[in-house]
């Protein structure tokens, strides 16, 4: 994609005449919401919105986003680079009963005159970021605990099983005759 910067705002009316396709670049400048995630190696979402009407007079924006962020490793608690690719087709609807006439395959975009390009973004980076995020399976180790310090004694303490049945005390009653079947 570009490295250009993305407008911020676009006529929809005039975007949707002319099939216009914006493509750029967004930082933490435009996202702050995103500046802690965004890795500092490629701190760039790029974006790419295409806006048209389909054979039925709907009028769409097409967007495709990518971005590299920073997340906590949900086994490790140590950093985790995530490569982030999301694609839409969105519905340019002026309000809530139109979105609900919307065909499958078209999510609603509520806007009237303009269609702001940033929030855009932020929404799809938003809705394309993992519910969890873990490094692939062997590459990262659970972190350490207190119980983890412990010296080996003490774990052998803790983890042999008691020599003792708990059920003795039980045979010993019984062998002795102090419990007697009903």
């Amino acid at each position: 994609m570009s490295a250009a910067p993305l407008p911020n705002r676009v006529n929809i009316r005039k975007a949707v005449t002319r099939c216009a396709k914006y493509s750029g670049c967004l930082g933490s400048e435009q996202l702050p919401q995103f500046a802690a995630l965004l890795d500092p190696a490629r701190p760039l979402v790029d974006i790419s919105v295409e806006f048209g009407e389909n054979e039925e007079g709907r009028q769409f924006a097409s967007v495709e986003m990518d971005a590299r962020v920073v997340l906590e490793c949900q086994r490790c608690l140590q950093p985790v680079h995530c490569e982030l690719k999301a694609a839409s087709r969105l519905g340019l609807v002026p309000g809530d009963e139109q979105a609900r006439q919307l065909p499958a395959g078209l999510e609603p975009l509520i806007a009237v005159d303009e269609v702001d390009l940033w929030e855009l973004a932020g929404e799809e980076l938003a809705l394309a970021l993992p519910v969890v995020a873990y490094h692939p399976q062997g590459e990262c180790e659970p972190p350490k605990s207190d119980r983890d310090d412990r010296s080996d004694k003490e774990e052998r303490d803790f983890t042999e099983p008691a020599s003792e049945n708990p059920f003795s005390v039980l045979s010993a009653l019984l062998d002795s005759g102090d419990m007697k079947e009903k």
